[in-house]
């Protein structure tokens, strides 16, 4: 009798796994104009806030760094001449489950010689 062929292992199968639906990425070019309105809905008052809490952490940032340059003995004409902040075109955010999510990666770079 003749020998039998062995079979060959099944192929792996791939497995898809979705990624969860992320909210649509909205954008604003001016995010100091939205941090100034009047809101009128619960919305738009979570968008001012999350907007201001993004400026203000912008703004620690720079503050944190002049304090730590100051404190290597660099005056402020030095600080500006050798560095400057790179800020985004625009801000962007989401809405999360009602949960306004803010993205403004602000930050601090040499000048080029």
């Amino acid at each position: 009798m003749a020998a039998r062929k062995q079979k060959a292992p099944p192929a792996p199968t791939a497995v898809v796994e979705t990624a969860p639906e992320q909210p649509d990425i909205c954008y604003l070019a001016n995010p100091i104009t939205v941090a100034h309105q009047t809101p009128r809905t619960r919305e738009e008052i979570a968008l001012r806030d999350a907007v201001r809490k993004a400026l203000s952490d912008v703004e620690m940032l720079v503050m944190d760094f002049v304090a730590e340059k100051k404190s290597e003995r660099l005056s402020d004409a030095e600080i500006d001449e050798l560095f400057v902040v790179e800020l985004p075109i625009q801000l962007r955010y989401r809405n999360d489950g009602g949960r306004i999510r803010v993205s403004y990666d602000a930050q601090i770079v040499e000048r080029a010689a």
